[in-house]
């Protein structure tokens, strides 16, 4: 176990591009097969909205058009992860040699910077200046990534509230070897100008967007000019050991600081999460597609001088079947102990305890919904694709994607006298959603639940003790982003549900610019 993991407050990790550049493995062994999606370095904009007013038409509970939406996924996850020249071309090949196209986006903590200030143009350099370590061992165009390992608990919030910044409304997430699981989040160029020509890059420049009864409205791009909208993704990294098969992760190194000894560590780094939220012409409520590795939580097997040997999954251990699952073991100041106690090992919290069956704090995940056929079988038919093309992207699967099936739909009754069963819930963010759930393991791993009470599914959380099943979805927990406005008393607060455009990062990262005056009315 690496002990920096636990005993960092923060951990400030900055990415080395140049170890990306190569997704391919050498000497693929099998025979070339087609591929299921158009492979393209163009983002698509949006599923045909001609073919999605067909397929909802048909009453099939959206089967089809559900199978065209995890097409578009597989589409923009390829075209994000397209190698580029020095020059900023895509390169003609997938598996060529090259910076992947989002390593050319921006960071969250360039856009919203520390002190508030304006963002630099489009294309500049990295620079580490703002960030608050001693970063002078490391040269300023490797500069990547601000991020913390912890997330802060939102005590007295809503539960459906995720710190999209980290780990949605949590501690840290500890692999299987006690590693602490890192995060990154970075915006596409439509987004990015939207935030710098409207000056919602910091609190001030909110108040004074919001003063004139505007909220959030990020570029929905156009389908027929081939124009993309707004982008965000969100990737997961865990450090790679000398146990781990390496060549079956899309691989970056880096340095981590623990913040107590102020070592810098360099390690290499695997891909075990990706998360794509894109504003589409048909939604706008945002198409979401979600990605892991295929290790995580499944025990796949390698062959191995003519043997087939299992790989341990990095969030799951197989062989602790009582191990309790989903459990937020490190989130100060409510961090568990390990304790040998008379009847057996133990995590203890308070009054709170829990079976351990090792003294490394590491997280048992476990999926609560499982990944639907129609998307293993597509995932079987990229994955046979880019095997065929020596990808390290084989070892990649989409979750699912979730989307609006009418953007035009107002969201369900959420008031403790109104609410309604099922659509207060599976239509808390309007647009009647195509799925009510959907979460990534890396990234919404202590939303895994289960049965809990209606309330923390609706928007505001209405007083309601009816049980049901819950985990969480991206387009309902994201409904609730707002972004920062003064109310009749000159306090700073946030507009409610749909002011935000469903980017936390408005109210998670901004700051005020205190070089100006702060508004007061």
């Amino acid at each position: 176990m690496k002990t920096l993991t636990i005993l960092s407050v923060s951990i400030l990790l900055l990415l080395l591009h140049y170890s990306c550049d190569n997704n391919k493995i050498p000497n693929p062994q099998s025979p070339t097969v087609e591929s299921p999606v158009p492979i393209s370095y163009k983002i698509p904009v949006d599923v045909n909205p001609a073919l999605q007013k067909k397929l909802n038409a048909k009453g099939d509970n959206f089967y089809d058009l559900n199978v065209e939406f995890n097409k578009f996924s597989w589409q923009a996850f390829i075209a994000i992860f397209w190698p580029m020249d020095v020059a900023g071309k895509p390169m003609p090949n997938f598996t060529d040699q090259g910076q992947s196209e989002w390593l050319s986006w921006k960071e969250s903590f360039q856009v919203y910077r520390a002190d508030g200030g304006v963002p630099p143009p489009w294309g500049s350099p990295r620079t580490g200046g703002a960030l608050p370590h001693d970063t002078s061992l490391v040269s300023q165009e490797d500069f990547r990534i601000y991020l913390t390992a912890q997330t802060p608990t939102h005590k007295g919030l809503s539960k459906n509230i995720a710190d999209e910044v980290d780990q949605a409304f949590a501690g840290r997430l500890f692999d299987q070897k006690g590693n602490t699981v890192v995060y990154e989040i970075l915006m596409n160029e439509a987004e990015f100008s939207y935030l710098k020509d409207n000056k919602l890059y910091n609190i001030n420049g909110q108040i004074n967007f919001t003063r004139t009864g505007q909220i959030a409205n990020f570029p929905k791009g156009n389908y027929e000019k081939d124009t993309v909208g707004a982008i965000e993704i969100k990737l997961a990294w865990k450090i790679l050991t000398d146990s781990d098969y390496k060549e079956r992760y899309y691989q970056s190194q880096g340095y981590i600081i623990d913040e107590e000894t102020q070592d810098l560590v360099q390690e290499d780094l695997g891909l075990i999460g990706f998360h794509i939220s894109q504003k589409t012409p048909t939604g706008k409520q945002w198409v979401w597609s979600t990605f892991e590795h295929i290790d995580n939580i499944d025990q796949n097997t390698i062959e191995k001088n003519g043997n087939k040997v299992p790989i341990h999954p990095t969030l799951y251990d197989p062989n602790c079947e009582i191990c309790p699952v989903n459990v937020d073991l490190y989130n100060p100041p409510n961090a568990y102990v390990f304790n040998q106690g008379p009847h057996g090992n133990l995590w203890v919290e308070g009054q709170d305890t829990v079976y351990a069956n090792s003294n490394v704090m590491k997280t048992q995940s476990k999926r609560m919904i499982d990944i639907p056929v129609r998307v293993q079988q597509l995932n079987k038919k990229m994955q046979d694709y880019l095997k065929s093309k020596g990808s390290v992207f084989q070892y990649y699967q989409l979750i699912d994607t979730q989307y609006p099936t009418d953007q035009e739909a107002l969201p369900g009754n959420h008031t403790e006298e109104g609410y309604q069963l099922p659509a207060s819930v599976v239509n808390k963010s309007g647009g009647n959603p195509n799925l009510t759930y959907l979460t990534n393991i890396t990234m919404e791993t202590f939303f895994q639940g289960g049965n809990q009470p209606a309330s923390a599914f609706m928007e505001a959380n209405p007083a309601s003790n009816i049980q049901v099943f819950g985990t969480e979805g991206c387009m309902g927990c994201h409904s609730s982003a707002g972004i920062y406005t003064l109310d009749s008393k000159a306090k700073l607060t946030k507009l409610p549900q749909l002011s935000g455009d469903f980017s936390w990062l408005l109210t998670k990262k901004a700051q005020w610019d205190k070089s100006k005056p702060i508004p007061t009315d």
